[in-house]
């Protein structure tokens, strides 16, 4: 649990469960149930290469701006803007053409979101940029697996499509997929019990909800998943010779 205990600010054993259909937080005997605004958690954000690599620079700019869409001020925002178009140049030079058309695609939309005041459509571009940029690291070397900041992605984009004011259940279902594959993925890598025990749980808790399409419940059960991916970063960190 050691692992976890990096991820929070207090020790804090995380177990996702379902009783009746709904999601819990087991710390010792205490449950925190579903209902609990987590809203505030601090989630540091993954880095899964030097975040002096311009790619992974870029894709903490669009993490955090997914993460601060509903309440970020026209300040904050262009000067994430403006620190995006100083590192543009050398992150584009390590796309292919295809990814860079994409990208600009992206980065269009983000603007044009945010002139119109859409703040849901701002925080699902903005993650997408992420998971763009994640995708064209080369993680091969990376102490941290690919999956890890997949799965943060996965995090961020339910809470960004809970966002919308008309939820597309569609595109809620095909990213838990995507969640359970990539936790698929590196969960036999994953030795500390607790901390596999309690993504497993999560993934479960996700796929759950979205079959049940409770968004209060997918928002506690992406919450969980952002503060356990913390803890997989944490993990994979500390046993590089693992992998």
């Amino acid at each position: 649990m050691k692992y976890l205990n990096q991820s929070l600010t207090a020790v804090f054993l995380v177990t996702a469960v379902q009783v009746s259909g709904v999601v819990f937080a087991q710390s010792n005997s205490v449950f925190v149930p579903a209902k609990t605004n987590l809203a505030q958690t601090q989630v540091k954000p993954v880095t899964a290469a030097s975040p002096s690599d311009p790619l992974a620079a870029g894709a903490e700019i669009f993490e955090n701006l997914t993460e601060s869409s509903p309440v970020i001020t026209a300040a904050a925002f262009n000067d994430s803007m403006a620190k995006f178009k100083s590192l543009y140049p050398k992150i584009t030079m390590r796309l292919s053409p295809a990814r860079k058309k994409q990208l600009d695609l992206l980065v269009s939309g983000v603007r044009k979101d945010w002139e119109k005041g859409n703040r849901s459509s701002m925080a699902i571009d903005s993650i997408e940029i992420y998971r763009l940029l994640q995708e064209s690291i080369d993680h091969r070397n990376q102490p941290v697996p690919i999956e890890v900041p997949l799965l943060d992605y996965a995090g961020f984009k339910l809470k960004a499509l809970l966002l919308a004011k008309k939820l597309d259940w569609i595109q809620i279902r095909k990213t838990t997929q995507e969640a359970a594959a990539w936790w698929a993925l590196i969960n036999t890598k994953v030795t500390d019990k607790s901390l596999r025990d309690a993504m497993a749980h999560t993934v479960v808790g996700i796929k759950d909800a979205s079959d049940l399409k409770d968004p209060k419940l997918l928002g506690f059960a992406a919450e969980m998943d952002l503060i356990l991916v913390d803890g997989l970063e944490a993990f994979f960190n500390s046993h590089a010779p693992n992998r």
